[in-house]
């Protein structure tokens, strides 16, 4: 409690300008730094004389690099810090729902949904989501069909990408299926392809 009352006097509104200058940085170069975005949030939460017309606009890009940082927990802890305003805001509202679908495991649906905001298209969003998925994946299955492993993945431009995401996670690709167990648990398997509905495995995981 102390620490985060000295990190809170700490914070200086006359910084706020750099804050979101970095943070618009952080978007176009494709990187993440949460404290100084979380700071941002934290500047709006205790001094709401700093909050324009174009606040919220910083709300959602660092709603959006916190939710890019799952399976940690940086997107809960942002969005505890908005107001009942920037919770109710469309857009807001929509990164909620998105949020929602990944956390849940419904990852054609959040295909679907994505395509529907430009904030999505942000440099690195998918690459991030997908490194998600692979995570679920990996907790979930030890041999998964591939169609159905390139529906979670989401659109891809071609077979070779899918390859390349096989590859990055260290996984083996066998017919028509993917190993995505470790390596120790292939000796003297028995072949069995597992397509269980992720929704099943969803409460088990307990991501959030």
């Amino acid at each position: 409690k102390q620490w985060y009352q000295r990190r809170v006097r700490g914070l200086n509104p006359e910084k706020l300008d750099f804050y979101v200058d970095y943070l618009k940085f952080q978007v176009e170069h494709g990187f993440y730094d949460g404290d100084a975005n979380l700071n941002i949030l934290k500047l709006y939460q205790f001094s709401p004389d700093l909050i324009t017309r174009s606040s919220i606009d910083n709300v959602h890009l660092v709603l959006t690099k916190a939710l890019m940082q799952l399976p940690n927990s940086d997107y809960v802890y942002c969005r505890a810090q908005l107001s009942q305003d920037m919770i109710d805001d469309n857009l807001t509202k929509k990164i909620d729902d998105v949020a929602t679908l990944l956390e849940t495991c419904q990852f054609p649906e959040f295909w679907n949904v994505i395509q529907e905001e430009k904030i999505f298209e942000m440099t690195g969003f998918v690459e991030a989501a997908r490194r998600f998925i692979c995570h679920v994946v990996r907790l979930t299955y030890k041999n998964i069909e591939e169609e159905f492993l390139m529906q979670l993945l989401g659109p891809m431009e071609d077979k070779s990408e899918f390859m390349d995401i096989v590859a990055e996670n260290n996984w083996d690709h066998n017919g028509d299926s993917v190993f995505v167990g470790h390596k120790e648990e292939m000796v003297e398997q028995k072949e069995i392809i597992e397509k269980m509905p992720i929704e099943v495995v969803t409460p088990i995981l307990a991501i959030r």
